[in-house]
């Protein structure tokens, strides 16, 4: 029974992450215009992927980068931005592809494609096992603890 507990506690202990390289390409597109933006297929080689859901680690940050690139350089207003990524290469230049032929079909639709480089983010654990201390170097856990006593307590007196 230990051991079942010591096999139970280290899966929960946090997500496996390993790094490989990856191929990735940013699609955007704003609902005020009529353009929208497309990356090249791109190989990221210092890129960090969720073991068990297959997640590239930061998407939100590779989209962010997009994002900004485009306010800054496409004077696009509050674009959308997607990131799709694969471990192939001709993979994701046919679901690229696809993609262009989706929004080509559309009237009005223009897609342009822009010279953006993404950059590797930097994979950073995030501390899910202990709370951060507070201010005044008591436990967040330990604060909690003591707000629900005392909750309690003021509950009592009342009745």
């Amino acid at each position: 029974m230990l051991f079942f507990l010591a096999c139970l506690l280290c899966q929960t202990a946090g997500a496996k992450v390993k790094q490989r390289a990856v191929y990735l390409f940013g699609f955007a597109t704003t609902f005020t215009d009529s353009v929208g933006y497309v990356t090249d297929v791109q190989h990221l080689d210092s890129s960090y992927i969720d073991v068990k859901t297959k997640f590239l680690i930061g998407r939100n940050l590779y989209s962010s980068q997009l994002q900004q690139y485009l306010e800054e350089n496409e004077d696009s207003n509050h674009p959308v931005t997607s990131i799709f990524f694969g471990k192939k290469k001709e993979k994701m230049e046919k679901r690229l592809q696809t993609l262009r032929r989706r929004y080509e079909k559309e009237k009005g639709l223009m897609l342009k494609t822009i010279p953006y480089q993404f950059r590797a983010e930097k994979y950073e654990e995030e501390l899910t096992q202990s709370p951060e201390p507070q201010a005044d170097g008591k436990e967040v856990a330990g604060q909690q603890k003591k707000d629900k006593k005392e909750k309690k307590e003021k509950k009592n007196k009342k009745a």
